[in-house]
């Protein structure tokens, strides 16, 4: 079994979702745990909600949220590294993701940068 989470990007973070979608799925962590980020069909929940990124997750149910939130975290530090040396940008903050649940039964995971 899999659970599938919706992942909203914060525009804060200047990471598109195929840059999160590439760092994700070349993490050998990700392979490790057989999960994996696609983008999404529903380029329009981008006009409804610009926090919305266009990205789904899936990982198997036996992985702990903890796990799920690590390894979001490591990628997007590598992603802002890599960025870092292109050009450099404001002070290092952490990464704050919050989890919320629709009446629908869908998950999204909310990925910011802490003030």
């Amino acid at each position: 079994d899999y659970r599938l989470y919706h992942i909203a990007l914060s525009p804060d973070l200047d990471i598109t979702p195929e840059e999160f979608a590439d760092a994700w799925n070349e993490a050998a962590e990700a392979r490790e745990i057989d999960a994996d980020v696609r983008l999404s069909q529903t380029s329009g929940a981008k006009f409804l909600d610009p926090l919305l990124a266009a990205a789904l997750l899936s990982v198997p149910a036996t992985v702990a949220s903890s796990e799920i939130y690590d390894l979001i975290k490591s990628v997007i530090h590598r992603l802002q590294e890599k960025k870092a040396q292109a050009q450099p940008q404001a002070p290092h903050r952490h990464v704050h993701i919050e989890q919320t649940k629709k009446p629908d039964g869908t998950e999204i995971l909310i990925i910011d940068m802490d003030e």
